[in-house]
């Protein structure tokens, strides 16, 4: 398994984390996924990125994560 990486050079702090683990937390227990899924791993890659790139409403970043979800079950749907 390849270790999550930040793809900015935006630091995140500890306040940063906290905030995307409420929300990645929330989404894993909404889909009930374990935190060290495949989906879970994917989401956590999509929430970085969005709060890197200004996305730190953590209501924002919950709707981005559903949006997310429901979009790549979609995207499954058609393979």
């Amino acid at each position: 398994m390849r270790p999550l990486q930040a793809s900015s050079d935006v630091p995140l702090l500890p306040e940063d984390l906290s905030a995307l683990q409420r929300v990645f937390d929330r989404l894993c227990d909404e889909h009930r996924w374990p935190r060290d899924s495949a989906p879970a791993r994917r989401y956590a890659r999509m929430l970085i990125e969005a709060y890197q790139a200004g996305t730190t409403n953590e209501r924002h970043l919950l709707m981005a994560g559903r949006l997310f979800v429901s979009r790549s079950r979609e995207a499954r749907s058609f393979v």
